[in-house]
């Protein structure tokens, strides 16, 4: 859940409260509404709230704050790594953001300064999350959602009903791809990427009071064969009835958790790869492998997997394949460390001093909740970064050593236990560790299904910070994987679904009547 400005104080990373006192009355003023937006009061009048230029200070300090994190404990920023695109986009984006946190005026502004920066980068790893949010942002009525290449009202207040199903083509004359490309691009997600569009193409009709983007006034519509254009009334709306509604319309699904039977196959629930879910998902599949393994097909459905721990997706994969029959297609040693190059940890972290302290606390969190292999990871990782700065080496590591994708010729002829078909179902929300998951679900012979996923880089292993001011926290990742492309993902499907991939029932009777026949 969002924070909202009714929180007095904040969590730090390390898990410390910090009362943010400077500055509170004034930051609470301005998240009333976006302060570039005239709002109603009591008596029927208007007002904005008035410019305060200690948001210009504030905006700046943080940026910078922001800036040296990726810097100073960043892999793609070590001098070891050469990785001239990643410093490039980091200085390309600093360099925006610095022109554009100068003339900051409202905690919208600042807002939109961070977010910027962090969206540069072309990793939605790396994020700025503020602490508090708009709570009445403004709408006009109807929400849009992006279907292929067209951009179609999904949602409606009850007096707009007529303009559901309707396609917008334009707002102000501009047409609705460039002034989505606009708005959103460099805000909300990597415009790159077919799925990051989906995923904001809802937020395009909505007004947080970002002083760099213009609000439209009037957009031209087309429905059953006919144009008009309408003016936008744009009105508040509390944020809590907005979010699931901009969920909605993205338009994808939510698989939950567990095992089931369905006709003469299985489904694999796999929503999330974290928290308290997974693992007993993994207990259920190492339970009933034997079924799972004996049935025409199964499914592992990712629909709304956002990520987690790539952990997860091994262990379910060792359980229907054994592990030598995944040694065998992955290339590894069958409990995923590469064959070839023993010696390399699994990435390249670099060896900060505060990547050190942040992988010690988080070792030691997963181990008294009883996750001792993550314990164990963590401590080698610690001890390789530790050694290699006793070394004067930035990265925990050998780049000479990347980690051969091709398998040794004594583990090719290792069989499947796997009798039916492996279905590998996805859908837009699908990001880091699912797009690690995807990829090896895909290397093991899974048929793909369902909608393009999301996109990331060879860069893993995520931290947060508050940022000095707390009024937002800054994401710094702290691993690469340098055997691997730069760019993880979009995967395609082989073949994609065109409908309602919320719908469960309608989605498993399309995997029995149109998919096992193709590939039967």
């Amino acid at each position: 859940m969002e924070p909202s400005v009714d929180d007095a104080v904040m969590a730090t990373a390390t898990g410390q409260m910090r009362a943010v006192l400077w500055g509170l009355g004034l930051a609470l003023l301005a998240l009333v509404g976006p302060t570039q937006a005239q709002t109603p009061s009591l008596n029927g009048a208007t007002f904005e709230a008035p410019p305060d230029p200690r948001w210009r200070a504030i905006t700046s300090a943080d940026l910078e704050a922001a800036y040296r994190l990726l810097r100073d404990n960043d892999p793609g920023a070590s001098p070891e790594l050469h990785d001239t695109m990643f410093l490039r986009r980091l200085e390309e984006a600093h360099h925006a953001a610095l022109q554009r946190a100068q003339s900051v005026t409202s905690y919208p502004g600042y807002i939109a300064v961070m977010t910027s920066f962090a969206n540069g980068m072309g990793d939605k790893h790396i994020r700025s999350r503020p602490t508090y949010v708009v709570n009445r942002p403004k709408w006009p009525g109807f929400i849009v959602g992006k279907h292929g290449d067209q951009w179609v009202i999904t949602d409606v207040e009850p007096s707009q009903t007529a303009l559901r199903g309707a396609r917008v083509l334009s707002c102000d004359g501009v047409e609705i791809e460039a002034l989505a490309r606009r708005n959103l691009a460099g805000f909300r997600g990597d415009w790159s990427i077919g799925a990051q569009q989906i995923q904001n193409a809802p937020w395009l009709l909505v007004d947080e009071g970002n002083p760099f983007i213009t609000r439209p006034s009037a957009c031209a519509l087309e429905q059953r064969s006919e144009t008009r254009t309408i003016a936008l009334d744009w009105e508040p709306i509390k944020r809590e009835e907005l979010l699931p509604r901009l969920t909605q319309a993205i338009g994808a699904g939510a698989a939950g958790f567990g095992v089931r039977k369905v006709g003469d196959g299985y489904w694999i629930a796999l929503q999330s790869l974290q928290g308290d879910q997974p693992p007993l998902v993994v207990k259920a599949v190492e339970a009933q492998k034997e079924e799972l393994r004996a049935a025409r097909y199964v499914v592992l459905d990712l629909r709304g997997n956002g990520g987690g721990s790539a952990f997860v997706g091994d262990e379910i994969a060792l359980a229907l394949f054994g592990r030598e029959a995944v040694a065998a297609r992955m290339g590894t040693d069958g409990g995923g460390d590469p064959v070839g190059c023993a010696g390399l940890p699994d990435g390249l972290w670099r060896a900060t001093a505060d990547n050190i302290k942040a992988l010690e606390a988080t070792g030691q969190t997963f181990g008294k909740k009883g996750y001792q292999d993550v314990q164990k990871f963590a401590d080698q990782e610690v001890a390789a970064m530790t050694a290699a700065r006793a070394k004067g080496k930035d990265l925990a590591g050998d780049l000479n050593c990347p980690a051969p994708k091709i398998p040794p010729a004594s583990l090719v002829q290792a069989p499947s236990p796997m009798r039916g078909r492996l279905i590998l179902l996805t859908d837009s929300l699908c990001f880091s560790a699912c797009l690690s998951t995807t990829l090896e679900f895909r290397a093991l012979g899974a048929y793909h299904v369902g909608q393009t996923t999301d996109a990331a880089t060879h860069f893993v292993d995520l931290r947060e910070e508050y940022m000095p001011s707390g009024y937002s926290t800054f994401t710094v990742l702290q691993s690469v994987h340098p055997e691997d492309p730069y760019q993880i993902g979009p995967f395609v499907p082989t073949l994609t679904y065109n409908g309602d991939i919320a719908a469960t029932p309608a989605l498993e009777k399309w995997i029995a009547e149109t998919v096992l026949p193709s590939i039967s």
